[in-house]
Formats: C-alpha cells, sequence, structure tokens
C-alpha cells in the first residue's frame, strides 16, 4: 500500500494557510450566493401581481418569494454561480501582491494600436 504525503505537512504554518484559504473562499461563496438572491429578489419585484406576473399569488407578506430567492441563489452559488466568488477569491490571495511599477521608459515602448507599423514588415521598394 502507498501512501502520499502532503508537502506542506511539515512546513509550519501549512495548517492556518490552508484554513484562511478554505475560510476565503466559503465567505467568497456566501458574498456570490448573497448577490444572487438579492439580484433574483430585485428581478421577481418587477413581476406585476396586478397582471397575474406574481409568482406566489395571495402572498401578501412575500415571504414565500424572499425564501424562494434565498434558497434558489445558495443553489446557483452552489452550482458554479457567475464566478463572483472565484474572481473574489482571486482578488483577495493577490491583495498582498507588490504591484509592478511602470517607469516612462516602459510606458513609451509599449506598443499602441498606431503602431500597427512595428509588426508589418516594409513593403518592397520598387
Amino acid at each position: 500500500m502507498t501512501t502520499i504525503s502532503d508537502p506542506y505537512a511539515a512546513k509550519s504554518g501549512a495548517t492556518v494557510q490552508s484554513k484562511a484559504d478554505s475560510r476565503l473562499k466559503n465567505m467568497a461563496g456566501e458574498m456570490e450566493a448573497t448577490f444572487l438572491s438579492m439580484l433574483l429578489k430585485e428581478m421577481r419585484q418587477t413581476l406585476d401581481p396586478e397582471e397575474g406576473g406574481g409568482m406566489f399569488p395571495g402572498d401578501s407578506g412575500d415571504v414565500q418569494g424572499g425564501l424562494f430567492d434565498l434558497y434558489l441563489g445558495r443553489h446557483m452559488a452552489d452550482g458554479g454561480g457567475i464566478g463572483l466568488a472565484t474572481a473574489l477569491v482571486r482578488q483577495m490571495q493577490n491583495a498582498g501582491a507588490v504591484p509592478k511599477t511602470v517607469t516612462p521608459t516602459d510606458a513609451h515602448s509599449a506598443p499602441t494600436a498606431f503602431d500597427h507599423h512595428r509588426d508589418v514588415p516594409p513593403a518592397p521598394a520598387g
């Protein structure tokens, strides 16, 4: 029987980092579920109940609609969502990264839309 060892098991702080990553992913998922629930709520409120467009007729307190939005938003987020949680995790993990400083020479050497002549070989003379 072969056992696979975790390469981070011997390093100090590995458990703390994995717990922090897990917590960050969980919180980003909660944020996405909340956002989707609020989005669904706003979309549902555009339906006119007077014209039979409401999803739950007779629910004057809108309790059923609110629960529907909550659970559908959670289900959507758990099913992959819209990518908001992934973007939040990526942004938060890179929050400590030092951005590359741009010097004036970098700005002048970067290609622009007007520099098409750089990519096009010169026309033959004649």
